[in-house]
């Protein structure tokens, strides 16, 4: 099985349970996971927001208080999972060195 990939942030950050975090490990999502989010929200951003919260593992509350950048990040990882294309690449590793790591 492939390794997990994981998101690591620019600018970490202490969740609401005062954990500091600084990675986070990334879920494929599934059809299941887009229909549940479309069932209760009503605009492309919160839906957006939705599933970025799901992929990483963590609270829209704890997603909030991503720094901007990280927030475009993790939204590009998204929209390049959605197009079925390299996660490793959009991670800024090296897809050829440890193959693997794109498949999530």
């Amino acid at each position: 099985m492939a390794e997990t990939i994981s998101f690591t942030l620019k600018f970490p950050f202490k969740s609401a349970s005062g954990e500091t975090i600084s990675k986070l490990p990334i879920k494929r999502l599934k059809r299941k996971d887009i229909s549940a989010a479309q069932a209760v929200v009503k605009n492309e951003a919160d839906l957006e927001d939705m599933l970025v919260s799901k992929m990483l593992g963590i609270t829209l509350e704890d997603l909030g208080e991503f720094d901007i950048a990280d927030s475009k990040s993790a939204t590009e990882v998204l929209r390049e999972m959605s197009n079925g294309g390299d996660l490793a690449a959009v991670l800024g590793r090296s897809a050829a060195a440890r193959p693997e790591d794109a498949a999530v």
